[in-house]
């Protein structure tokens, strides 16, 4: 066990990439289960409260711990066993999703979630139901959990698989290790018709897994997991669209969704039309952020669609005319777009997508502010509202914006750059303006990044206060003193 309580050496875990700050008074660094489970049972004993630290790349402040100590999963950075026949991956919860990406990468699988940070630890990443591009076809983290080892505030252990439901008259019973028995109610909650990683999962048909994906390290320590893998496509092409035209623009991502969600159900190499696997925005701000770096982007583009689609040789023909006629019929610009067929030319691609936000940072940083952005998805069919409501408060502010994010899940990264003291304030109420419509509208503050202690002020607007309670309930079973991420989702 490495423990570190020098002020200094601390200062590295009492923040995330939201620059959230903290306070600890040590961080504990365990090698394997042994130490980690003594150090829980010690802390339950002292009534001490702990905070467990992934890699840092959260948003919301969940890894931040406002008082006691930190438990740092850094060394639990083993990919343990890969069985390819199965299509399963057991990695430690320390291991990244870039090491896992290479390791699966160079014997032709892949990992379908791929949230944009790959320095984000898979256990961080289940803990908050991460998500990226892929999700529009492939669906969030809580798809791909195929089992959990997850330590209790307590230090029992739980082995949790995808096929253990043990719901039953609305309370989950769950086993641990030591034979403790522990009887949950559940009281379902109204979760909204979009990607959602706001809250418990807590819904009719869910499984015993269901409670500790997307519960922000607020009910167990997650240790060890097993994740579902796949065989990469023979091919994959993707296309960025330039658009001189909001409603073309938006005409031409409803149509890509609804032939995709047709099309995405059948093998992908039998389809011979439109099959998205991706489809993200750029707005014009976006793209003026990198056009330095970029300057084939056309002088009339006002938003950028990056889609990509899965195919081989048989069908590429037919996939690639569909996808060159449909976006004639929505852009003068098409003979701007451009196209990847290969490695190296998808990785130009995903480089060109993670500049903006980085590029936003850096802004931010020379402006000496934090940037506010909006983590909302709401209903498909409600999402042109929403954008029009986003574009119109960001206008009417005068203040610096981009807008990006996964539009075919009607998911929104919607930032304002705030330079001075007076506009982070006016920022400060536009973003919350934003979030209670994402809510009027029946979606979610969080489709990606979590609750953490940022954004918990939103879940009762989010599920009322009955709601919210529901989860206290599950917290006081198995975490009775609020010793586990004290501050986040709620007090």
């Amino acid at each position: 066990m490495i423990v570190k309580d020098d002020k200094e050496i601390l200062q590295s875990y009492l923040k995330d990439a939201s620059n959230f700050q903290g306070n600890a008074d040590a961080a504990y660094i365990p090698s394997d289960l042994q130490e980690l489970t003594e150090i829980i049972s010690d802390f339950y004993q002292e009534k001490k409260p702990f905070t467990i630290s992934g890699a840092g790349t959260g948003l919301t402040g969940g890894r931040v711990p406002s008082e006691g100590v930190i438990i740092s999963m850094e060394r639990f950075n083993k990919i343990l066993e890969i069985d390819y026949n199965q299509r399963l991956a057991r990695v430690q919860s320390g291991v990244t999703l870039l090491e896992l990406e290479e390791e699966l990468k160079s014997k032709g699988y892949f990992f379908p979630p791929n949230p944009t940070e790959k320095n984000s630890s898979i256990g961080g990443n289940i803990a908050n139901n991460a998500s990226g591009s892929r999700t529009f076809k492939y669906g969030a983290y809580r798809y791909f959990v195929n089992e959990l080892k997850v330590v209790l505030a307590n230090g029992d252990i739980l082995v949790l698989d995808e096929k253990s439901k043990t719901l039953k008259n609305n309370e989950i019973t769950l086993v641990a290790h030591s034979g403790n028995i522990y009887k949950i109610p559940i009281d379902f909650l109204n979760l909204p018709d979009t990607k959602n990683a706001a809250g418990y999962y807590m819904v009719q048909g869910m499984r015993d897994i269901d409670l500790f994906i997307g519960s922000e390290g607020t009910l167990g320590v997650i240790a060890e997991v097993v994740l579902k893998i796949l065989p990469e496509p023979e091919q994959v092409v993707g296309f960025m669209t330039f658009f001189e035209n909001v409603d073309k623009m938006l005409n031409y991502v409803e149509n890509i969704r609804n032939l995709s969600l047709i099309n995405n159900k059948s093998d992908y190499r039998q389809v011979r039309g439109i099959s998205a696997r991706l489809i993200e925005l750029f707005d014009k701000n976006a793209l003026d952020l990198v056009r330095d770096k970029y300057p084939q982007i056309p002088k009339e583009a006002i938003a950028c669609i990056w889609t990509e689609q899965e195919l081989n040789a048989v069908n590429e023909d037919a996939v690639l005319n569909s996808w060159f006629s449909l976006i004639k019929d929505y852009t003068d610009l098409a003979n701007d777009t451009w196209v990847s067929m290969n490695d190296k030319e998808h990785d130009k691609f995903r480089e060109f997508r993670h500049s903006i936000p980085l590029k936003v940072v850096d802004t931010v940083a020379k402006n000496g502010f934090q940037k506010f952005g909006t983590d909302t998805a709401v209903p498909v069919d409600k999402f042109t509202e929403f954008y029009t409501f986003v574009v119109d408060k960001f206008n009417d502010s005068s203040l610096d914006y981009a807008i990006w994010g996964h539009i075919g899940n009607a998911h929104l990264h919607a930032n304002l750059l705030p330079k001075t003291n007076k506009e982070f304030e006016k920022s400060k109420e536009i973003i919350n303006l934003i979030l209670s419509e994402a809510i009027r509208l029946k979606g979610t503050v969080s489709a990606e990044h979590g609750i953490g202690k940022l954004k918990k002020e939103f879940l009762p607007l989010m599920f009322g206060q009955k709601g919210v309670e529901a989860m206290k309930l599950v917290k006081n079973v198995l975490d009775p003193y609020y010793l586990l991420g004290r501050g986040n989702l709620f007090d």
